[in-house]
């Protein structure tokens, strides 16, 4: 389940490419706390034993999706600010032939793959972050999620 942290002040519009899904729902976190601890681990050399546990900020329960994304599937999501918005993606394999005829461009599992901001300044920063999908015998899935000025 992806997990995207939005600690900043503004809403961002995150999609994912080629797959459709469902929100999940939404968390309050504290994210002042959670981005100057986030910066911390950056800053110590990114170790997994210190990486900010999530959990940890959040400051109320999950709340559940807007009524117009009850039920319906989606490409792009709201990720409002300080909160954290789970989406439930189907399993999906990528492709693993070439697309589109481009020598290399299938995939292998465990493949990296990218989220990003559909705000054009965003965009046209190449502001993306990365998740990891594992086969089915993988026993994680790296959400990507991260701080920084745009923490998707």
């Amino acid at each position: 389940m992806p997990t995207t942290i939005n600690p900043n002040h503004g809403a961002h519009p995150m999609h994912v490419h080629l797959v459709n899904f469902q929100v999940l729902n939404r968390q309050p976190i504290d994210a002042a706390a959670y981005q100057t601890d986030y910066d911390k681990w950056i800053c110590g050399g990114r170790k997994p034993k210190d990486h900010p546990v999530l959990a940890n900020y959040f400051t109320g329960p999950p709340i559940p999706p807007d009524p117009d994304e009850t039920l319906s599937y989606k490409d792009t999501v709201k990720a409002p600010a300080q909160m954290v918005t789970r989406i439930i993606i189907q399993e999906f394999i990528p492709p693993k032939d070439d697309i589109a005829s481009i020598p290399n461009s299938g995939a292998e599992l465990p493949a990296t793959y990218i989220h990003h901001c559909h705000l054009l300044e965003h965009e046209d920063d190449d502001l993306m972050r990365p998740w990891t999908i594992v086969g089915p015998d993988g026993d994680h899935h790296d959400s990507g999620h991260g701080g920084g000025g745009h923490s998707h």
